[in-house]
């Protein structure tokens, strides 16, 4: 192929690899079966007034860049015919189109074909991005706004120039408007920067604090919402305590597999090629060593920043919240390999790879297949209760009301009586979709105004059970039942 290295050969076939990837996903969201239930929470809240959307997203703990994006995305489409969840789903697959764009221009040109196919393809199969990519949530473009931010942060290594700072300034800004993992990794990146400023570019440091500053600025219209978050987290959260486990498979999220030893295998194979790595450049230039391996501790610098606030705050660490930070570092792998210039080191550090990569296409495949089969299952409950147009729709738990209430208009839907929802007000929900409100102890009252009538009941983790609710499905901790009609008494789980 011309003048194409071996190198660059194997990086066009992983590119190409890439785009066929991409067609995947803009294919996926025609087959709408497969939909995680956190989507359901995005369906409901884009029926909303922008204005209680935002308040919404700020109780539920999240920053309101992805849901404005939304809400302009599906009024844009809205009048070529596409329905929200197809909307929602192709919002989410335009970060990989872009990332394959800047991969065989900006990557490509910066480094080789060889890191930017590999790049691509990893950002295809590895971990869970894949089925993030095809989420309606706001994870992919978080891993886009890292990725541009990490790269601003490599060209302010290399040039120097004013333009990558302003970069690196509005991409950091971004990541923390859409999701505040994305915005500790970009806290990782300017520490890194720090120390890299410290040891060789003292005088920047000055430049370095004026982007703080102007990042700091920039994020002020949601900096009191931040604070309001940070307290309810601090009294009340979901999140378990940090155990050596949550750290092993944190360290091995990036090839994620879950499985404690695969974890392990994963953090030694990373290790291994830093070794190979760091022994064949130990005569280089320290500078560009350290910009070679900087996105493996902007990862780990990810990780030590989340344990440290898990313990002096409160536990914040999820691993899968981890996935923009592996983008980094996948990139970080693809740059270091391209660089090792001996044969025979090349071959077993692209072997250890490519053990990798065909485990991660394998639990992508399998994770997807499971997604598709469970999103089928979930589908035909569903479809049973709203296309039943003699049924009752009982929400047991203040937590599932915002997730199921863009059902209401479907069907006869009884939500728990409560004053707020995620800090909305409920009577400004009542303006907006058809439910009614009910006490604790009325679902009795219901099922017994309703005996001619198929009454189903969403509760979380435990269903409501007597003699006569059958469990007929459960996705999670999702239970969803059916009341046959009788008089016995009910008990709830709420």
């Amino acid at each position: 192929m011309g003048n194409y290295s071996r190198k660059d050969i194997a990086g066009i076939t992983f590119f190409a690899m890439s785009v066929l990837a991409l067609c995947y996903m803009i294919l996926s969201p025609l087959n709408h079966v497969i939909v995680h239930y956190d989507e359901y929470f995005t369906l409901t809240l884009l029926n909303l007034p922008v204005m209680d959307m935002i308040t919404i997203t700020a109780g539920d703990v999240h920053p309101p860049l992805y849901y404005l994006m939304a809400e302009v995305f599906v009024n844009i489409t809205k009048p070529l015919g596409w329905d929200l969840l197809f909307s929602l789903k192709i919002l989410s697959v335009i970060p990989y189109f872009i990332i394959l764009i800047f991969s065989a221009t900006k990557i490509r040109k910066d480094f080789s074909w060889f890191t930017a196919g590999l790049f691509s393809l990893s950002l295809a199969i590895m971990t869970e991005f894949f089925s993030h990519f095809v989420r309606a949530r706001m994870y992919s473009w978080a891993i886009l706004f890292v990725i541009l931010a990490f790269v601003a942060f490599m060209d302010i290594i290399k040039k120097e120039d004013r333009k990558s700072w302003i970069l690196l300034t509005i991409f950091s800004v971004l990541c923390a408007y859409t999701q505040y993992f994305a915005a500790i990794t970009a806290g990782s990146i300017y520490l890194i920067l720090l120390i890299y400023l410290v040891k060789f570019k003292k005088e920047e440091i000055r430049t370095w604090v004026l982007s703080v500053m102007a990042a700091a600025v920039l994020y002020i219209p949601w900096v009191f919402t931040l604070i309001s978050q940070l307290e309810t987290v601090h009294h009340t959260y979901w999140i378990p305590g940090i155990t050596i486990s949550t750290i092993i498979n944190a360290l091995g999220y990036f090839a994620y597999n879950n499985d404690l030893a695969f974890s392990a295998a994963a953090v030694i194979i990373l290790a291994a090629i830093t070794f190979i790595y760091s022994k064949e450049t130990e005569n280089a230039d320290e500078k560009n060593r350290f910009f070679t391996l900087s996105g493996i501790m902007i990862y780990l610098g990810t990780i030590i920043l989340s344990i440290i606030i898990s313990v002096v705050f409160r536990p914040i660490l999820v691993i899968r919240y981890l996935i923009p930070a592996s983008a980094i570092l996948w990139l970080t792998i693809s740059i270091i390999l391209s660089r090792i210039e001996n044969r025979k080191m090349f071959l077993i550090s692209m072997g250890l790879i490519v053990i990798l990569l065909i485990s991660g296409l394998s639990t992508t495949i399998s994770t997807n297949d499971d997604l598709y089969k469970n999103g089928v299952a979930q589908k035909e409950v569903l479809d049973n209760i709203t296309q039943d147009s003699n049924s009752v729709l009982i929400v047991s738990n203040p937590h599932l009301i915002m997730y199921f209430l863009h059902l209401s208009n479907l069907t006869d839907m009884y939500c728990l009586n409560i004053a707020q929802l995620f800090g909305e007000n409920m009577t400004r929900l009542h303006q907006v979709f058809d439910f009614k409100s009910y006490n604790g102890n009325d679902i009795n009252k219901i099922t017994a105004n309703n005996t001619d009538k198929n009454v189903y009941i969403i509760s979380w983790n435990d269903p409501v059970l007597n003699s006569s609710t059958v469990q007929i499905d459960k996705r999670g901790n999702i239970v969803f039942s059916k009341v046959t009609p009788t008089n016995a008494t009910l008990t709830t789980n709420s």
